[in-house]
């Protein structure tokens, strides 16, 4: 999972390392929010004259497009993560995030002053109404990626795990028994991997099977891989 893990007394490379990593975070948990059209929409609103372009506005489809446009426009940055914050207010289960968010304020040091219109746009998101929830759907409990990105994120790694496959079994939490005898059926190395992506699919929690996918990969050594299932994640798809 990601997380943001400052040292006190931070230096200024690790403290733009942390930046990185809070705002990919939060980038994550916003995409795979089943809310994530409502608060694009709301968050382009109110930043509408900061994007200060018509055709950059239309352009922008996701919020990991949306907060490269507010770095440019020195509207977030490692100083001033407003933005950040008015995103991680509109998630629910957000404890994660916030503590995260708290942390990298507790080690950057004394707070910048932040501008009225920032100030404003922080209460203004508030008074938004949220979505309401679709017939018998309960927000607490879904996993927030759409069926295709789901289908992509499970193809990509039966076709490119290859024999990491059994470290990944492992760090998923799959039973070793369950592991050799998937080992001795006589199937190709993609059969074995979307057999454990079936196992745990049918086991994981569904409100962090990604983050815990995302460990295990980390842990399998599999950076490359991790680093393509963010961005699958974080894709208009």
């Amino acid at each position: 999972m990601v997380r943001v893990e400052i040292q006190p007394h931070a230096s200024l490379r690790t403290m733009a390392t942390s930046y990185s990593k809070l705002k990919e975070l939060i980038t994550l948990r916003v995409s795979m929010s089943d809310m994530h059209s409502h608060i694009l929409h709301a968050m382009k609103g109110l930043y509408q004259n900061d994007i200060n372009s018509a055709r950059r506005y239309e352009q922008i489809t996701t919020i990991g497009q949306l907060l490269k446009v507010l770095e440019l426009r020195d509207v977030l940055s490692e100083e001033n993560i407003l933005p950040l914050q008015v995103l991680a207010q509109r998630l629910p289960d957000n404890m994660e995030v916030m503590n995260s968010i708290t942390c990298y304020e507790q080690n950057r040091g004394p707070k910048q002053n932040i501008n009225q219109y920032g100030k404003f746009c922080f209460i203004l998101i508030f008074a938004l109404p949220k979505p309401p929830l679709k017939e018998n759907e309960d927000n607490a409990f879904s996993d927030g990626l759409c069926e295709k990105k789901r289908k992509r994120i499970t193809e990509t790694i039966v076709e490119e795990i290859g024999p990491y496959w059994r470290n990944l079994a492992r760090y998923l939490g799959i039973q070793e028994w369950r592991i050799d005898e998937i080992q001795i059926n006589g199937k190709s190395i993609e059969d074995k991997a979307a057999e454990i992506m079936e196992m745990y699919r049918k086991r994981a929690d569904r409100k962090k099977w990604f983050f815990d996918l995302l460990d295990a990969l980390e842990k399998s050594r599999r950076r490359e891989l991790c680093k393509k299932i963010r961005d699958i994640a974080t894709m208009n798809i």
